[in-house]
């Protein structure tokens, strides 16, 4: 192993250390593991469908808006959604502060 992959290693290790990190790959497996989260992701997209496939007709186009912003307002203020894109967040936010050292 050369030099540079060796320093490579050590800053992988180092930022899988890091609390943010920590965080974001904790509330990842949670979002990529919860059945209710994917049916309810799979429901809202569903819907969102079904209004383009009846944007002509108002009063189906109206109901599934009704029942897509509902499941979309549920799925937007889900908690472990919420605190994932925080922690997804604050991991690109040290991505890009070593990036820019790195520049």
């Amino acid at each position: 192993m050369n030099k540079i992959d060796e320093l490579i290693s050590s800053i992988s290790d180092e930022l899988k250390q890091e609390e943010c990190v920590k965080q974001y790959f904790y509330y990842k497996n949670i979002v990529e593991n919860d059945e209710e989260l994917k049916k309810l992701d799979s429901e809202v997209r569903f819907h969102q469908k079904e209004m383009c496939k009846n944007k002509n007709n108002s009063d189906v186009f109206e109901k599934e808006k009704a029942l897509y912003e509902e499941l979309k307002n549920k799925l937007d203020n889900n908690p472990i959604l919420i605190n994932y894109q925080i922690a997804k967040d604050e991991v690109f936010s040290l991505l890009v502060d070593i990036k820019n050292v790195l520049s």
